[in-house]
């Protein structure tokens, strides 16, 4: 028993020795770091939480290129230095605006821990605080759902552009749990002197809002419909999140579809991509979606006739266009028809044929998807 009480202790004290000597060396390095050693932050965050306490003191004694350091350092080591949020939130209304700028990235990296403070940061009567939290809330995104209310009331409040459009991204980057921004965001889009790219801001967090952003639909519809040449990326922006809040209307579907026939080849591609994760679009979208696979970018032929299936599965052009799309030259085009019929799920047994023979494709992704899409079919 002896031995055994004296090699316990021996442990004990090996690894309160560690410790010590593991603390002695962060504290050196935060000294160097205040110093103005800026290379040895990197060495502080391999330390991870035990660094901590030591970068907080760093940020609160050092000046602006260690403090920046600081904060920065923290930030990767991420929701393990949850201890350092009040110093951080405390940081952002530093003299220093790289500071500042560091301490709202980190205090995002942290994540959900950091949203009780930020909430009461945006509470401040400083327009920079504000916006700099704002952007640490977008970072963080729907976990920061409780941040809606004071940010609704910040922006309602706000006369400063660029603090409003930090405002409007955060919001837009929580989604649905911000819906009672949504009739602000509306109004703040009809004021008159409204920047064109504040716009652009607006229209793609009520996008990113989704279905509770429904009662946006007839603005969105109206930007679709204006003909302005400096209104392109934003008709493209409105287009995008119509597919987003979806479904599509029938009283939308001529703007939404005259709109998308004007756009850039890519932006049709991205734009029939979002429309077909919205689902099922309404029959009178049927000649517009058939006009579409007559095109002749092979992605615009592949996502009009994923569409179309989409309500009409069986549909022969649908069947015809997707199984030669599996023959295309480009394996992206090849792996999304692979995949299209695997949602689309057409009952015709030439797919199968097709999808076997796509599973032995020479480019791993297309074989991936051809079994996928096959396993589809056994489950249906």
């Amino acid at each position: 028993m002896k031995y055994l009480m004296t090699g316990l202790l021996g442990v004990w004290f090996g690894f309160t020795s560690a410790l010590a000597q593991d603390q002695e060396q962060i504290n050196n390095l935060a000294n160097r770091l205040k110093e103005g050693d800026g290379r040895v932050a990197a060495l502080l965050v391999k330390h991870g939480g035990a660094a901590v306490p030591a970068l907080v003191g760093v940020l609160k004694e050092g000046n602006a290129f260690a403090k920046g350091h600081a904060a920065s350092a923290l930030g990767q080591i991420g929701p393990a230095a949850k201890e350092a949020v009040p110093a951080l939130r405390k940081a952002l209304s530093d003299d220093d605006s790289v500071v500042g700028a560091q301490a709202s990235v980190a205090l995002g990296q942290i994540g959900p821990a950091a949203v009780a403070e930020l909430v009461e940061a945006l509470k401040s009567s400083n327009e920079k605080v504000r916006a700099l939290a704002a952007r640490a809330v977008k970072a963080i995104g729907p976990p920061a759902k409780a941040a809606v209310p004071v940010l609704v009331k910040a922006l309602a409040d706000s006369k400063n552009p660029q603090e409003r459009l930090a405002l409007v991204d955060a919001l837009g980057q929580i989604g649905s749990e911000a819906r009672e921004a949504v009739p602000l965001l509306i109004k703040l889009y009809q004021e008159k002197d409204r920047p064109v790219h504040a716009g652009i801001h607006i229209v793609v967090a009520l996008g990113n809002i989704g279905p509770a952003a429904k009662d946006a639909g007839p603005l969105l519809l109206d930007i679709l419909q204006a003909k302005e040449s400096q209104q392109v990326p934003l008709r493209f922006h409105a287009l995008e999140a119509l597919a987003q809040i979806g479904p599509v209307s029938k009283e939308s579907m001529p703007a939404l579809f005259n709109a998308l026939k004007e756009m850039p080849a890519t932006l049709r591609v991205k734009m029939l991509d979002s429309m077909s994760k919205a689902g099922p679009l309404a029959a009178e979208a049927k000649p517009l979606l058939l006009e579409s696979m007559r095109d002749a970018n092979p992605l615009i032929r592949v996502y009009a006739a994923r569409l179309l299936g989409l309500s009409e599965p069986n549909d022969l052009t649908v069947v015809s266009i997707l199984i030669e799309s599996l023959r295309e030259k480009d394996p992206k085009v090849r792996r999304l028809a692979a995949e299209s019929l695997g949602v689309v799920r057409p009952r015709d047994e030439s797919v199968i044929e097709a999808l076997q023979e796509s599973a032995r494709d020479q480019d791993e992704s297309v074989r991936q998807a051809a079994l996928q899409a096959l396993a589809k079919f056994k489950k249906k």
